[in-house]
């Protein structure tokens, strides 16, 4: 008797398990940590009634940038290589590419190229001057899905450099 309990008791604990591994618990649970703060897309709530606002906010979402690569060139290297920096050949994961240059030293004058490498020409071009708080940002759309990109950085300033893509 005791060993037909036992198998009752065994049983129901798998099924409250099962139960629990479930529900919502486990959805969360399960979800994978996000790896980077930049690659965090908060989904926005859609109202029944589908305002303005909402609709901004889920085309906000979808055209969120992702970084793709990510690198830190000190105003050294720039310095002793005519202070000109360029990326290896990379290809944009969507159907925009655009490059981040985040300077740190005041009011240095920097120029953000993105030069299409099978097309022989730049598609992006942009010369800013740059402050501790501020970042030059690039976009361009005009390549081909297969196309090989590279980022030119002209300056003297420290700088991370990033190269960054959208879907949409």
């Amino acid at each position: 008797m005791t060993t037909h309990r036992r198998t009752g008791l065994a049983i129901a604990a798998v099924m409250c398990g099962a139960a629990v591994a479930a529900g919502p618990a486990a959805e969360a649970i399960a979800a994978p940590a996000p790896t980077s703060a930049s690659s965090v897309v908060t989904p926005q709530p859609l109202s029944v009634q589908g305002s303005t606002d909402t609709a901004k906010g889920a085309a906000t979402v979808q055209a969120a940038a992702h970084r793709q690569w990510r690198s830190w060139i000190s105003g050294d290297y720039l310095n002793r290589h005519g202070k000109k920096w360029v990326s290896q050949p990379y290809k944009s994961k969507g159907k925009w590419a655009g490059a981040f240059v985040r300077c740190y030293n005041n009011r240095a004058q920097m120029r953000v190229r993105i030069l299409n490498v099978d097309a022989g020409r730049y598609i992006a071009d942009k010369k800013e001057r740059c402050n501790r708080d501020a970042s030059i940002k690039v976009w361009t759309k005009n390549f081909q899905r297969q196309d090989r990109l590279k980022i030119i950085l002209l300056g003297n300033q420290g700088s991370y450099v990033s190269a960054y893509y959208k879907t949409r």
